[in-house]
C-alpha cells in the first residue's frame, strides 16, 4: 500500500518535476494547476497528504486551504516562495502541517513528506512497530518516550528540544539526517559548522538514553553527514 498524495502547484515546471520524482519514490499521485481545480479534487476525493503552493490562479494556497479545512483534516505540506513570519503563520493558523520554502531539496522534501506520513498514517509502514521491532511512543504533552523492544524496554523524559531531537531521528529511523537539516528543523536557526550545540545536545540524549538501557550507539554520528537513529540494538 503506498501513500495518495495531490499536487496542486500552477508552476508546471515544479508541477512535474514533483510528479515525476515522488511518482518514482512508489507514491501515487494526482496533481492540479490551480487553486479551484486543486481544491475540488481534494474535497472530491481522499488522499493521505496534499502538497500545497500559496501563490495560484483562480484560489490562492490559503484560500484552497480554508476551504479544504471545512471537508477534510489531510495533513498539508505547503510549498511557497513566500518565506516571511507573517505567511507562515497565516499558513499554519489556517491548519497546515508544515511548511518548505522555495527553492528546496528534493531529498529533504521526501523527509517531510516522509515524516508526515508515519506520524498521520504509520499503518503505511508496517515495518514500524510491528512485533519483534522496536517502537517508539512519544507523549508531546509530557515531553516523554517510550521505547520498546526485543532487547529494550524504557520510559524517558526529556527536555523540549530532547524531545523534538529524538522525534525527528525516529521519524526516520535509519536514514542519516545532515546538520543543516536538524539545525533548521530542530534547533530552528541556520548551521554554522562552528556552533557545537546540536553535538551537546545529542551527548546529552545519548546520556538519558543510555541510563535507561537503550545502548548508546542508537544515535550514531556518520563522520562527515550527521546522525542517524539505529534501532538494530534495541
Amino acid at each position: 500500500m503506498s501513500a495518495r498524495i495531490l499536487i496542486i502547484e500552477d508552476d508546471h515546471t515544479v508541477n512535474q518535476l514533483l510528479c515525476e520524482k515522488l511518482s518514482h519514490l512508489g507514491y501515487q499521485i494526482s496533481s492540479a494547476a490551480d487553486g479551484q481545480r486543486g481544491v475540488e479534487l481534494a474535497i472530491a476525493d481522499y488522499y493521505d497528504l496534499i502538497l500545497l503552493d500559496i501563490m495560484m490562479p483562480e484560489k490562492d494556497g490559503f484560500q484552497v486551504l480554508s476551504e479544504l479545512r471545512q471537508h477534510h483534516q489531510t495533513p498539508v505540506l505547503i510549498l511557497t516562495a513566500l518565506g516571511g513570519e507573517q505567511e507562515r503563520i497565516q499558513g499554519f493558523k489556517t491548519g497546515a502541517d508544515d511548511y518548505l520554502i522555495k527553492p528546496f531539496n528534493m531529498v529533504e522534501l521526501h523527509l517531510r513528506v516522509e515524516a508526515i506520513l508515519r506520524r498521520t498514517k504509520p499503518e503505511l509502514f508496517p515495518h514500524y512497530g510491528n512485533s519483534g521491532q522496536p517502537f517508539f511512543a512519544f507523549n508531546q504533552q509530557q515531553a516523554s518516550v517510550c521505547i520498546t523492544g526485543p532487547r529494550c524496554d524504557a520510559e524517558i523524559t526529556l527536555t523540549l528540544l530532547e524531545y523534538d531531537l529524538l522525534k525527528v531521528l525516529a521519524d526516520h529511523a535509519g536514514q542519516v539526517l545532515n546538520k543543516a537539516f536538524l539545525y533548521q528543523n530542530v534547533l530552528l536557526r541556520e548551521f554554522s559548522r562552528y556552533d557545537r550545540t546540536l553535538d551537546m545536545h545529542i551527548s546529552k540524549l545519548r546520556k538519558k538514553l543510555s541510563l535507561e538501557g537503550v545502548p548508546i550507539t542508537t544515535i550514531k554520528t556518520v563522520r562527515g553527514q550527521g546522525y542517524c537513529l539505529d534501532t538494530s540494538g534495541l
